[in-house]
């Protein structure tokens, strides 16, 4: 097979790879130089800009402060109502940058909320009202206990519920609003900042460091990097960091530490924001781990109201790709019959047949029947092989094939 072929070609040389990488970063900024001008040129236009389109902005703390003294207000109606959030009222379409994610579908669409969850809002607002006063964050871990303090039976899904149904009826973003989630994102290579006037530098411990809290005004510095790796494992990010790969091939990598939590999701998307680098995911071969790409690329239902800021839709899917098992010979394990309705699940979805790649893998799964995690290719091959020969090649084929012209 042709495919097979590609494995046993010698390794790219590492100055010729570098080469291809640099100018891919270039094509990259120039890509998303024309798009962001395109994109408010038709801004006026946009679809989005019916009564039913809601999408979360960056509020001030006394904005927040106002809204949430309004709601506090409101719940004593009746007839109030929240926007439902549920998959029913989620759809993929294009949002206000022109690009298509999962988004709410229509805010018409409510729900009014029991007596018993008014008054586990009623407790959190007045806990966040606190902490905003005494010119203090609050976290979810807080807000839950404040709420468990007045009700024994609150729950911390119904904290992480009642947060971003406020969010989503105030239309505040995540990252904006004034409560921490506990997070577990971690980064590496070629990045330091600068926040309230200390620095951090990715660098500086070979099992990276924790993502910034993006509470505070932040100073990103990438420093000679051509691409950012997005890696589902703790344990194949530190393996990469230990074996510098970021010396070998410029590049930030970032762990979600599997299915990522919004800071890690929104960390991602300010990276590429602010440097406009290409994007590329490295996850297990799973229904899994492919739910996890999308979760970074078009986003949540959860998050349906916040995805444009939580979401980086220009990531490649890197691998590890079913194609990938067949060709280098890894038998990997049989999908259980749950897998296999995931499969056919994601291969219903509009997002993955707008991605010709996704479709044409996830198909190649439901035939082969099989799936593997990414220790399977250091099991066959050795511990390095994933920064010393899988990343390569899989880089060189991307950027030297034609298919790369879009996205995949």
């Amino acid at each position: 097979m042709a495919s097979q072929s590609r494995w046993t070609k010698p390794l790219p040389e590492k100055e010729v790879l570098r080469d291809l990488i640099d100018k891919h970063c270039k094509q990259c900024k120039d890509k998303h130089s024309k798009q962001r001008t395109r994109r408010k040129a038709n801004s006026a236009t946009s679809s989005t800009s019916g009564a039913d389109y809601h999408e979360a902005k960056n509020l001030s703390i006394m904005e927040i402060k106002e809204e949430l003294e309004a709601l506090k207000q409101r719940l004593d109606d009746p007839d109030f109502s929240f926007i439902t959030r549920g998959d029913r009222n989620v759809t993929y379409r294009a949002c206000s940058d022109g690009v298509r994610r999962l988004t709410l579908k229509d805010i018409n669409t409510r729900s009014k909320p029991r007596d018993d969850k008014r008054n586990n809002i009623r407790n959190v607002i007045k806990t966040i009202l606190d902490s905003i006063n005494e010119e203090m964050r609050e976290s979810h871990q807080g807000t839950y206990y404040q709420g468990r303090n007045a009700n024994e039976n609150f729950t911390k899904r119904q904290e992480y519920e009642i947060i971003d149904d406020i969010c989503c009826t105030i239309g505040c973003t995540t990252a904006s609003f004034p409560v921490d989630a506990a997070e577990k994102a971690y980064v590496g290579g070629l990045l330091s900042w600068m926040q309230n006037e200390f620095p951090t530098y990715a660098q500086s411990r070979d099992d990276g460091v924790p993502v910034p809290a993006m509470r505070s005004e932040i100073d990103l510095r990438d420093h000679g990097a051509k691409f950012i790796l997005v890696v589902e494992k703790k344990t194949c990010f530190v393996e990469l960091l230990q074996k510098k790969f970021y010396d070998d091939y410029p590049c930030i990598i970032v762990t979600g530490m599997g299915m990522p939590g919004v800071g890690g999701r929104g960390f991602v998307k300010i990276l590429w924001d602010t440097f406009r680098l290409p994007v590329y995911g490295l996850f297990d071969c799973d229904p899994s781990a492919i739910e996890m790409f999308n979760t970074y690329t078009v986003g949540s239902i959860e998050k349906a109201y916040d995805n444009v800021s939580l979401t980086c839709p220009s990531m490649t899917w890197l691998g590890v790709w079913p194609s990938d098992l067949r060709d280098l010979e890894i038998a990997g394990e049989d999908l259980s019959e749950k897998d296999i309705a995931e499969v056919d699940n994601l291969l219903k979805k509009e997002f993955v047949k707008d991605n010709p790649r996704s479709k044409e893998e996830l198909k190649e799964m439901k035939r082969t029947g099989k799936k593997a995690n990414l220790e399977a290719l250091k099991e066959k091959f050795g511990p390095a092989w994933l920064s010393k020969g899988f990343l390569p090649y899989k880089l060189h084929r991307l950027l030297t094939e034609k298919c790369t012209t879009r996205r995949i």
